[in-house]
């Protein structure tokens, strides 16, 4: 039989790492409680108290807890709904090169979204506004951007979509559509405007036919972002489109960036132009921190005791196969000494001390262990990865 971590340690729940999961462990927090309850969540608490929508930038070295964050956000919300309606959709922006423009993070929202979830929200705005066109275009929509949402009402809800449905579908993700001109479509959407305006409408709708509710876009890893610094034009897209959403001016969606960066100055102009900083607001912007040594004990006993069924390993020691005289349940899955130096190795590399960096350590020294047939993770195991 091979060898399974969360069999071999006792796990709950079907795990097989240390590892949190997502979006299973969503509504856990192992470290960074004082950015995200008093900074994070009261921000998101003091935009509704303004009736503003959620604009955020989270930033911080790689596997800090970034995306963990995000859909923890998404967690919340979704508890907190009656209070805080919000509909948040999360996506990881994707290859982004040197050309690549605004509708990279434009389409995967819309394919998040779906088409069905479209013609549902464009058949119940025309019940709140019969003329859907002219509507969007007094929110600020552009005519051709409006009339492509307009023809989506030619498919009815629960019904397969018509082509020139799926047509206007892929011409507001700006892709060229074959025989654009008859079809009436201006070929295709390229500029920053247009395709915020493809979120605007989208948005504006959503907030008109749920009383309010705003949506909340959120773009996991936009550190690919500074890909675009080679193309001065690209980059200036960019900050068009992200000055147009973090304007005061836009009220009809959320939008949260995540971007890996130790420090400000390390973030891609894209995301980070002075007229950006500007719009979001220092109060908006925020930094997760690798764990400091206090806090890198405190992640790893959260974890334990979420992860680890303490029943199951206490019928281990009663059966005898784990040795009773190196068993401490305070440090389990570790020996004494072997806990203490886990922590010990962290405090000396704290640029090292990050969850995902810590759980990966712990799987590591966990599969060595299980290799060797131990229950518990003694110091020798260290030697073998250098720790």
């Amino acid at each position: 039989m091979p060898l399974i971590l969360g069999d071999w340690f006792c796990m709950k729940g079907g795990r097989s790492s240390f590892l949190p999961e997502l979006p299973k462990d969503a509504s856990l927090v192992f470290c960074h409680d004082d950015v995200i309850k008093d900074r994070i969540i009261t921000g998101i608490e003091m935009r509704f108290a303004t009736k503003k929508p959620i604009k955020m930038l989270i930033y911080g070295d790689w596997g800090v807890g970034k995306t963990h964050l995000t859909y923890h956000i998404r967690w919340w919300l979704e508890q907190n709904k009656n209070d805080y309606p919000a509909y948040p959709i999360i996506i990881e922006i994707g290859d982004i090169t040197r050309k690549s423009r605004f509708d990279e993070i434009v389409r995967p929202f819309l394919d998040a979204l779906g088409l069905d979830f479209l013609i549902s929200l464009v058949h119940a705005y025309r019940g709140k506004e019969p003329n859907v066109a002219k509507a969007l275009r007094d929110k600020g929509v552009a005519s051709h951007i409006a009339e492509a949402y307009n023809k989506i009402l030619l498919s009815s809800p629960g019904q397969p979509p018509v082509d020139l449905v799926v047509q206007s579908f892929e011409f507001l993700k700006g892709r060229k559509v074959a025989s654009h001109a008859t079809m009436g479509f201006s070929q295709p959407l390229d500029q920053s405007q247009e395709f915020y305006q493809v979120l605007l409408a989208v948005g504006e709708m959503y907030r008109t036919v749920n009383d309010g509710q705003r949506l909340l876009f959120i773009a996991d890893e936009a550190a690919k972002l500074e890909n675009v610094e080679a193309d001065e034009a690209t980059e200036y897209h960019w900050v068009t489109a992200n000055k147009l959403i973090f304007d005061d001016q836009n009220s009809s969606f959320g939008f949260i960036y995540t971007v890996s960066g130790k420090q400000e100055k390390n973030l891609p102009r894209a995301i980070w132009d002075p007229q950006i900083q500007n719009r979001l607001g220092p109060n908006n912007a925020h930094r997760l921190d690798t764990l400091a040594t206090n806090d890198i004990d405190t992640y790893l006993t959260k974890l334990l005791n979420e992860f680890i069924d303490r029943n199951r390993v206490q019928g281990l020691v009663d059966s005898g196969a784990i040795e009773s005289s190196l068993f401490d349940p305070q440090t389990y899955p570790f020996t004494s000494d072997a806990r203490a130096r886990f922590l010990d190795y962290f405090d000396r590399n704290l640029q090292d001390a990050k969850p995902r960096d810590i759980s990966q350590k712990l799987d590591e020294l966990g599969f060595l262990a299980g290799k060797k047939g131990k229950r518990l993770i003694s110091k020798d195991l260290f030697d073998v990865l250098g720790m």
